[in-house]
Parts: C-alpha cells; sequence; structure tokens
C-alpha cells in the first residue's frame, strides 16, 4: 500500500505538506506530499504521465506559477494538474456542465415556479418575508465562530472572517493576472534573446510587482468592510477604441520577480503611494455595498447591464460564495490579445529600430515603456470590470491599449524614477529619496 522506497526526500524549499492534485476531467485524484511548487509539479508528471505540467487551483481556476505564491496556499488544497495550453475549468463549471447536459429539465423549470408563486401570493410573500429577516441576519454575521457553514472548506490560513476571506479572494484574481503577465512576457523571443529586452522587461515586472504589494494586489475589490466604494454606476474609462485611437494617434534565467518582498520596503512602497496623492487610489475600491451586494458591469463595450437579476452577496451563504467564484473581471482591453503584444512591439521599438522609437508626447527619442499606463490596465478597475458569466464576452475587443513609449521628459518617466529612488536599499536598509513632488508629476501623467 505504501512505496516507501519511491518516496521523495524534502528539497529544502519548505515543509512538505500534503496536497491532492486531479487531472482536467476529475476522473482520477492522488494526494501528494510536497514542500514545493517545483516538487508538487515533478509527482504530478509522475502520475499522470505529463510532459508539461501547468498547476491550477480547482475552485478559481488561476495557474499557480509562483513559488512565494504556493507557499501561501493551506495543505490539502486540491489542484487541478494540464499539459500546457489545456483548457482548465473550474469545479463550479464542471458541475454546471454535468447538471445541463443530463438535467436540462431542471433548468427549464422557470416557468412552473412562476406559476406556483402567483397562485399563492400571500402564504408566499409570509415565507419571503421571515426568510429574509434570517438571511440579513446571517449576511451581517461576519466571524468564523459566528456563522460557520459559510466557512465550509475553507482552511483558517484564509482568514478568520468573511471580509479577511474575500479580500484573499480579490487578491487571487489579481495575482493571476501578475503570474500571467510574468510567463508571457519571459517566454516571449526578444526577452530570450536580447539583454537589453530583459533587463527592461525584468524592470517593469519588478516594478508591477512593487506597486501591487502597495496596493496589496487590491484586495479591497471584495471587501465590504472597504472605506471606499465605487461610485453607483462607474464603469471603466480608461481606454480607446479602435478608431479613438487612430485619430489620437498623430539568456533564459526566470526574472526574479516572485521574490518574497522584505517588509520594511513593502511599508516604504505603502507609504509612498500614500503620501504621493497619486491618481491610481482612486482604483483603490470595493465594488460591493457596506452589505456585500455585487452588481454585474454588464458587457465590455456597454455602459450597464442589461439583466436586473445579474446580482449578487457572496457573504450572504457558502452556496453563494461559490457561485461568486463563476463572476469574471473582464478585461476591456484584453491582456493576451492587445495589452501583453503592445509591451513587446514597443518593447522591441526601442530595442530594435529607433527611427520608430519615438515619444509622442515630446517627439524625441523614447527610452523607456508606460508603466503606470500598462500596470492599469493589467491591473486596476481603469480597465477592468466586474460581470456575471453570461455578461463575460470571449470574443475579441475592439478595444486599444494607450502603452506607449515614453521619453526622460514625460511625467511618468519621472514619477517612475522618483519611486524607485524612494524605495531603493542600500547597505544601512531603507532610504528615502528626496527631489519633485512627484505625486504632482504623476498627476500630470494621468492626464496626458
Amino acid at each position: 500500500m505504501f512505496n516507501l522506497l519511491t518516496s521523495k526526500k524534502s528539497s529544502g524549499a519548505g515543509p512538505l505538506q500534503g496536497y491532492k492534485i486531479t487531472n482536467v476531467d476529475r476522473s482520477k485524484k492522488y494526494g501528494v506530499a510536497a514542500d514545493s511548487l517545483r516538487m508538487l509539479k515533478t509527482k504530478a508528471s509522475e502520475k499522470f504521465k505529463l510532459q508539461n505540467c501547468r498547476v491550477y487551483l480547482a475552485s478559481e481556476g488561476v495557474e499557480v506559477l509562483d513559488e512565494d505564491y504556493f507557499r501561501t496556499l493551506p495543505a490539502q488544497v486540491l489542484f487541478v494538474v494540464a499539459e500546457k495550453d489545456v483548457i482548465v475549468k473550474t469545479d463550479f463549471q464542471l458541475m454546471y456542465d454535468a447538471i445541463k447536459s443530463t438535467h436540462s429539465e431542471l433548468l427549464q423549470a422557470g416557468s412552473l415556479v412562476q406559476e406556483f408563486v402567483s397562485n399563492n401570493q400571500s402564504e408566499i410573500a409570509k415565507l419571503l418575508h421571515n426568510a429574509q429577516r434570517s438571511q440579513d441576519e446571517q449576511t451581517l454575521k461576519s466571524h468564523r465562530s459566528d456563522h460557520a457553514e459559510w466557512f465550509e472548506g475553507i482552511d483558517e490560513k484564509s482568514g478568520q472572517t468573511k471580509e479577511e476571506v474575500m479580500q484573499r479572494r480579490g487578491q487571487d484574481r489579481i495575482r493571476g493576472y501578475f503570474y500571467k503577465t510574468k510567463d508571457e512576457l519571459t517566454k516571449c523571443a526578444i526577452y530570450r534573446q536580447n539583454k537589453m529586452a530583459k533587463e527592461l522587461i525584468d524592470e517593469m515586472l519588478e516594478l508591477f510587482r512593487q506597486l501591487l504589494s502597495g496596493f496589496d494586489y487590491f484586495s479591497c475589490i471584495f471587501d465590504r468592510s472597504h472605506a471606499r466604494r465605487l461610485a453607483q454606476g462607474a464603469v471603466p474609462n480608461l481606454v480607446l477604441t479602435t478608431d479613438e485611437h487612430r485619430q489620437n494617434q498623430g539568456d533564459g534565467d526566470e526574472v526574479d520577480a516572485s521574490r518574497i518582498m522584505p517588509k520594511k520596503m513593502k511599508l516604504a512602497i505603502e507609504r509612498s503611494l500614500q503620501t504621493d496623492g497619486n491618481a491610481m487610489e482612486k482604483y483603490r475600491v470595493a465594488l460591493c455595498n457596506a452589505r456585500g451586494d455585487f452588481s454585474c458591469m454588464g458587457l465590455w463595450n456597454e455602459k450597464t447591464c442589461k439583466y436586473e437579476a445579474h446580482i449578487i452577496n457572496p457573504y450572504v451563504s457558502r452556496e453563494n460564495m461559490i457561485l461568486f467564484q463563476v463572476w469574471n473581471l473582464d478585461h476591456q482591453v484584453e491582456i493576451r490579445r492587445t495589452v501583453l503584444p503592445s509591451i513587446v512591439e514597443n518593447m522591441k521599438r526601442v530595442i530594435e529600430n529607433e527611427a520608430d522609437a519615438i515619444c509622442k508626447i515630446h517627439n524625441r527619442r523614447g527610452k523607456k515603456l508606460s508603466v503606470i499606463t500598462y500596470f492599469i490596465e493589467l491591473f486596476t478597475l481603469g480597465n477592468l470590470k466586474l460581470v456575471h458569466i453570461v455578461c463575460h464576452d470571449k470574443s475579441i475587443h475592439d478595444m486599444i491599449s494607450k502603452g506607449s513609449i515614453i521619453c526622460d521628459k514625460c511625467a511618468e518617466y519621472k514619477y517612475i524614477k522618483e519611486f524607485q529612488n524612494k524605495i531603493r536599499f542600500n547597505k544601512n536598509g531603507l532610504k528615502y529619496g528626496r527631489g519633485m513632488d512627484s505625486g504632482g508629476e504623476y498627476e500630470k501623467a494621468m492626464r496626458s
């Protein structure tokens, strides 16, 4: 039963913990012990005979690419392992597909329910009133000890309150975009073949990581206790359509963006962002009201959602929290089709084609890419909309990235340099830089 002779020793990356792994269709499941993502992938490859093993969280569908993030996951979490480019569905999506294929009549029961309600209005009104009162009481409860059913299956490491758990869920969504960005940029040809391109991309990824850390990976977006909220009816308004854009235009080592950030450095970043009065602060908002109700923001190219029923409160029950997993943060300007190709193309211009690498603001040779603009498009509500699965349109979005080449006269370039100065290390620890009013420069950059 136990094959002790073939057991593997710890690699020293961390303590050995037990995890569960399964394949894409969930037909096989194994328990494995691993001390690192690398060891988990090795064992998964052996179990499922995979050549290029990828690892995903079964609950969220997020690919795990980072050892640092892997070490934050609780023991016994279920991973889906698959070959590269295989589509991995979440547990909920698989369950829904199974119900739809074998019990489609259950999904057509709306008319019967409607008829029953219309014939028993007074009795049902009383039941609904009592149920609503009970539900409201449960919804407002926050701590694990007060609403244990809501926390069923959630490791204590994920939080003791509903708000802490939802903060982690928000962070996981944004972390997923960072890992996808990192993976795509570091495997592109120009990164692996050109030393200067590698240095510029490494610097960009490090800045992304520092800014995300300063904003706590926007943990606030699903947190009903957060003080600031998205204005009613507000939608991202940063992006341009193709036509608008045209009118306005006149060696292989993995990047070290995954290492654990020192607490002093994280604190310095947070202080810098708080004191700068930067325009990115407006994206640090919750997408729900104080009760925890979320409303769909509609298709990527529409201002509002067409469906009144696209409202959910994951704080109500465990079932609602699970259903919330299929609500998506949809990029208006798409990551893979638009934003990342824009980064690569502009990087090529800077590296290979001096005549084309021009800052359009000052009409002079560009030196860097507009990191802040790309950051907003990749990770913030300047480009993200929370949508019900029905409103998640996966067809091509006719949106163009505003990311561009900038020169050393640009306000965004100056802001980044000042930001780097403020958090740089020296042998005695952190040293805050001095200089211009970077907050003012940032505001100018965002208006340009």
